[in-house]
């Protein structure tokens, strides 16, 4: 993969990259790029609710309605629904990248969505402060994309050598309420697994 951001020019003398502004973050897209993501349009990174108000222009709709259970499904089912998320995801013309901690839990999560109402929520009634770091590559990532077709799963497994927790919400599962159960539910599932260490 390479980064599907706004492209170096170069001529015979010069080698020049374009000027970072809001929404071109090189840190930001390489920690994306991590998560199997290429931005093809701008990416917003969310750490504070201040930053969500203050995008969305508004205070975030709470979470509201009813959530249905996100389910562990076998590896291929995961990788399809996973490519197809990701897909819409880099087709998307902004993104917006939240991250803190999983509700309850000292446990960092970055939710990389599509739909700014759904980021707004999630930095403000689902994710809890956390620290501020470099942009990187977290231990729970969330896929929730509003254009793609309608799926909802997870899994757990071994990258890098460390433990990570995948989940994907997409379509109509695409939800707040979805999304805040989601974490809960996995979260516990995640945290119970030996090598804590790699879960900071």
């Amino acid at each position: 993969r390479t980064l599907a951001i706004a492209r170096p020019t170069m001529d015979s003398e010069n080698f020049t990259f374009p000027r970072e502004r809001p929404g071109l973050d090189y840190a930001l897209n390489w920690s994306l790029n991590a998560d199997g993501i290429t931005p093809g349009g701008d990416a917003f990174r969310l750490t504070k609710v201040q930053q969500a108000t203050k995008m969305l222009g508004a205070e975030a709709p709470a979470v509201t309605g009813e959530a249905t259970p996100c389910a562990q499904v076998d590896e291929a089912a995961f990788d399809t629904g996973l490519e197809t998320s990701v897909q819409a995801l880099e087709a998307a013309a902004t993104l917006y990248v939240v991250e803190g901690d999983a509700p309850e839990k000292r446990l960092p999560t970055r939710i990389i969505s599509d739909d700014l109402t759904l980021a707004a929520t999630a930095m403000t009634h689902i994710l809890e402060r956390m620290p501020l770091r470099k942009a990187t590559e977290l231990p729970v990532t969330c896929y929730v994309s509003t254009k793609a077709s309608s799926f909802s799963a997870y899994d757990i497994f071994e990258e890098k050598g460390k433990e990570r927790l995948k989940i994907i919400l997409s379509g109509d599962d695409a939800t707040a309420a979805n999304l805040k159960a989601a974490l809960v539910q996995t979260t516990d599932e995640f945290l119970a697994k030996p090598d804590d260490d790699d879960k900071k």
